[in-house]
């Protein structure tokens, strides 16, 4: 074997940031451990167990405890906390709580649509390539039903909805805050030749997922960022924004940097008013090109050269095999969590060595596992949701709500937009996101205001044909007949 002086080098940066990854993932876990007699472990368990009891009493609270256990995964930080299964204590507590308190549970459309998508992931059990690997994906993704029902049954005003929003926020400004802590300490992932900051849990893990976690929290970052929030809310949006833009650099993530170009130019467009700010953008494109280093200009030119990149090839291959999956079984395709095994060992294109690959394409992977109940599941979700929100824009706009929630639906659709935009190479077809923004568009669409504001303007539709059928025939006769109708249009009981 003839290794190049290159390779060799290459081989040893590789070793070198994998031992400093592994290091550094260590010393993030064991920070406390040595500070005080209590060990860090004991205390992060303190507090999410405070939260999950403070929980008891406030269902509400216990939705936010589940949330933090959900993103920060210390049985992922902590090894000695895993047995404990705190994801499953903090639904079962707020499950108590929940029933305690006789919270009701609510469907609006989105959430009946989340259902169906659940039950195409069930429906395709029977036919799957890999039955008792589907049944682990659907067991799996249980815990993102439990909590899509939990958070659109609890979201009941607009100060919750904004409190939820902030504490994802913070959570996620903790994933990519340490992540960027750690590679300027020079703990990262050394992968396609370049230095990559990545996160030390799965919500977080690899750099494409760590990127697109940071850019997807960007427009709820300007959700916060809304007139009438308070100042230091806004100053936490303005904060997470200039940090996950330096993180999403420091990923080396192609698809995260086409898919800011993508956001800056949907924030753009979408008023007129915005315009103003694009020879702005235009000249400093140049400037933030010249600043980026060596290492992550090179990769991000790969983009103008695909045919001759080999991962992307092989990308390919892998969609061809989705096609291939889809004619086979096209009613409920392989199965639910089945791609990557069915790739590998029945459909992978042609005589070519195969590869155990999973989509790395959204529409692939719908196409693939799921088959045509899963896209029209899936389509008439995400039709329903996006549908709503625009509806739900017009309804706020008129009724003078606060901007946070008046251009909350419009930046939840923008989430869409950057899931789909980023889906051509991602697959991203289970992602939590994708259902969170439907049960906040669901509760939105529940908040007792807007419940209301259609009685309302039927009543003044009543008031305004009366009147209009009052002047084009008037006679006094019709007098005693247009005081009773205005009279039971307004009486209260």
């Amino acid at each position: 074997m003839i290794c190049t002086k290159s390779g060799v080098n290459r081989s040893l940066r590789t070793a070198v940031g994998t031992v400093r990854l592994a290091i550094g993932v260590q010393q993030c876990k064991g920070t406390f451990s040595r500070d005080g007699p209590f060990s860090m472990q004991f205390f992060v368990l303190l507090v999410i167990f405070a939260l999950m009891v403070a929980g008891l009493m406030r269902p509400f609270v216990g939705l936010l405890a589940l949330l933090i256990v959900m993103e920060l995964q210390p049985g992922e930080l902590y090894p000695s906390l895993a047995p404990l299964h705190l994801e499953r204590i903090a639904a079962l507590l707020l499950l108590i709580s929940f029933l305690i308190h006789g919270e009701k549970w609510r469907f609006p459309a989105p959430t009946r649509w989340f259902l169906a998508f659940y039950g195409a992931m069930v429906v395709s059990i029977p036919l799957a390539f890999w039955r008792t690997n589907s049944i682990a994906s659907c067991f799996s993704f249980l815990e993102t039903v439990v909590y899509v029902l939990f958070a659109t049954a609890l979201l009941t005003t607009e100060a919750r909805i904004r409190s939820f929003i902030l504490t994802e926020i913070l959570l996620v400004a903790w994933l990519g805050g340490s992540a960027l802590y750690n590679y300027h300490r020079g703990i990262w992932l050394v992968r396609m030749n370049i230095e990559r900051a990545v996160g030390i849990t799965s919500s977080a893990g690899d750099p494409d997922t760590l990127a697109a976690t940071l850019l997807l929290s960007i427009p709820l970052c300007l959700a916060l960022m809304a007139r009438g929030n308070p100042g230091w809310m806004r100053w936490i949006g303005v904060g997470t924004i200039c940090m996950a833009l330096v993180t999403i650099l420091d990923t080396g993530s192609r698809g995260a940097a086409l898919g800011v170009v993508f956001l800056v130019a949907i924030l753009i467009f979408r008023k007129r008013k915005n315009l103003i700010f694009l020879p702005i953008v235009v000249a400093l494109g140049p400037v933030i090109w010249l600043a980026i280093p060596a290492q992550y200009k090179a990769r991000y030119e790969t983009v103008d050269h695909l045919k001759g990149d080999a991962s992307y090839q092989v990308r390919i291959l892998s969609w061809e095999g989705g096609i291939a999956m889809f004619e086979h079984n096209p009613l409920t395709g392989v199965g639910a969590g089945n791609y990557t095994y069915a790739n590998g060992n029945g459909y992978w294109p042609g005589p070519r060595h195969r590869f155990y690959l999973n989509a790395h394409s959204l529409y692939f992977k719908l196409l693939g596992e799921l088959g045509l109940i899963g896209i029209i599941a899936f389509g008439s979700y995400t039709l329903c949701v996006f549908r709503l929100n625009m509806k739900l824009r017009r309804q706020l706009l008129e009724m003078h709500e606060s901007q946070f929630l008046t251009e909350l639906p419009a930046l939840l659709n923008i989430i869409f937009l950057q899931l789909f935009f980023a889906g051509y190479a991602s697959h991203n077809l289970y992602r939590l996101t994708w259902f969170v923004v439907g049960a906040i568009s669901g509760s939105i669409s529940l908040l007792p205001a807007l419940q209301h504001a259609p009685e309302s303007a039927e009543v003044l539709n009543d008031k305004g044909d009366s009147a209009s059928r009052a002047g084009s025939d008037w006679s006094p006769a019709l007098l005693p007949e247009l005081r009773a109708r205005l009279g039971a249009s307004t009486n209260p009981s």
